[in-house]
């Protein structure tokens, strides 16, 4: 058992095998009840937080902004708009940044309204999805894909809820949620 007033506690992203401070490689330790990776060199608790990532659901009437990216997760498959927040940024500015570089359009972040947060785990990273809506009225600039073979589109919400099978059943959810508030 570690004594809590003993250790540092850093938090990582991903399930870390080595220590990110001195290069050893982790064992584990019971903190709190639980068994965590531990550094015995650094005296040092890792402990797994969710990554966060933010996203933006754009849309008017009856079409929503989606991305076709040629990356290895999105090859084939609509995407809603959107990445990871960097360090220093919080999740709207984050949203505001994505949808500039993946898009060519412009957003105010004072005009985003709260969707939903998602949670997913996979074997090695855990993300927070954070999820807005905007209106297509509230963005400017011309749409212009992030690089050659990328693809956005503003796509007829009723071609999307016909093609499950090039979306994503989270994002399609999300894109109802949008649509209803």
């Amino acid at each position: 058992m570690i004594d809590p007033e003993s250790v540092d506690i850093d938090s990582v992203a991903v399930d870390p095998d080595h220590c990110h401070r001195c290069g050893a490689e982790l064992g584990t330790r019971t903190f709190e009840g639980r068994e965590y990776p531990w550094c015995a060199g650094c005296e040092l608790v890792l402990s797994r937080n969710p990554v966060p990532g933010v996203h933006v659901v754009v849309h008017d009437d009856d079409s929503v902004l989606l991305l076709d990216e040629p990356i290895p997760q999105h090859e084939g498959v609509w995407s809603l708009p959107g990445g990871h927040a960097k360090y220093d940024e919080g999740p709207k500015r984050a949203v505001v940044r994505e949808l500039e570089e993946e898009t060519g359009l412009r957003a105010d972040p004072s005009n985003l309204r709260f969707l939903t947060i998602l949670h997913a785990e996979f074997p090695r990273v855990a993300l927070c999805l954070i999820t807005y809506a905007l209106e297509r009225s509230e963005v400017s600039g011309e749409l212009t894909p992030e690089a050659e073979g990328f693809e956005a589109a503003f796509r007829p919400l009723r071609e999307v809820r016909a093609s499950p099978d090039r979306i994503r059943e989270s994002d399609l959810e999300r894109i109802e949620m949008a649509f209803e508030g």
